[in-house]
């Protein structure tokens, strides 16, 4: 009888309370929201947004589609980073937000690779079911959360890297030399946190084929959702938040389009996004 109990406290454990739903609700018009659970470590239930097209009754839009698994910076929650979600989405990407312990990517790495699992193997009958092609999944992160986003690229899985005001981990520098797929690193030129100079020798390290681009007048907290931790610091953008959004969303849609397709950087669109000075090797 006591075996037979801790059999099923550990079914219970593994297998309950796991949400997968059917559809979502829509946050704005063609984007629908879900949140999924995931069990990791074995004992760990991770919550994920994921943000996806959707018709006017939040239910997902036909796939296979391109996907991003997005990393939190540190200690900033994961819904500030849903505006990029909605962004990529009306574009016709499928995007997961993990959220991690402490809003501490750096000592949960190995979530980021349970969003790709989410993303490519789903739970049956889910809304995510057959909805992301697993051979155009990119992973993406902000400040913190782009070292680990580069550790998440490194491990395998992923067909492109976005690094956002950061830039990867020196103790890395020997995969990082070896790496093959696309990558995209973007920076404010007004960033006081991750300065330009430093996502610069960052990226310098970065193997082709890979882009810098530079957008003028934009801030570290313009990643997020709102810019008030650079306005309290008298860091102040020269970009409204609006237009520094939608320059971003312009370039990293710029490189993912190409880089989910045929493996480039997309330089030819990135050099069309306002205010970006973009080098490309």
């Amino acid at each position: 009888m006591k075996r037979l109990a801790l059999c099923t406290a550990l079914w219970l454990l593994c297998s309950c309370g796991l949400a997968a739903p059917l559809t979502g609700r829509n946050v704005s018009p063609g984007v629908g929201r879900a949140l999924f659970e995931v069990r990791t470590n074995g004992t760990d239930l991770v919550p994920m947004t994921v943000l996806f097209p959707s018709d006017d009754e939040g239910r997902a839009l036909p796939g296979p589609r391109p996907a991003v698994v997005f990393i939190q910076g540190g200690f900033v929650g994961r819904s500030r980073y849903e505006w990029q979600g909605e962004a990529l989405a009306r574009a016709g990407y499928v995007v997961v937000l993990p959220q991690h312990q402490l809003d501490l990517a750096f000592f949960s790495i190995e979530y980021g690779q349970a969003a790709r699992g989410l993303l490519v193997a789903p739970p049956p009958n889910s809304l995510l079911e057959g909805l992301v092609d697993p051979a155009r999944v990119a992973v993406a992160g902000h400040s913190l959360g782009s070292v680990v986003a580069m550790k998440l690229a490194l491990g395998g899985g992923f067909a492109a890297v976005v690094l956002e005001a950061g830039f990867p981990d020196s103790g890395d520098a020997a995969k990082v030399a070896a790496f093959t797929r696309p990558s995209l690193s973007l920076a404010g030129d007004l960033d006081c946190s991750a300065k330009v100079a430093s996502v610069r020798a960052g990226w310098d390290t970065m193997p082709s084929p890979t882009a810098l681009a530079v957008l003028e007048g934009v801030t570290h907290y313009q990643f997020t959702d709102a810019d008030t931790e650079d306005r309290q610091r008298e860091c102040v953008p020269r970009a409204e938040l609006t237009d520094a959004h939608a320059r971003i969303s312009q370039a990293m849609l710029a490189f993912l389009d190409a880089a989910l397709s045929d493996g480039t950087v997309g330089e030819p669109a990135l050099r069309l996004v306002p205010g970006a000075t973009v080098e490309v090797r």
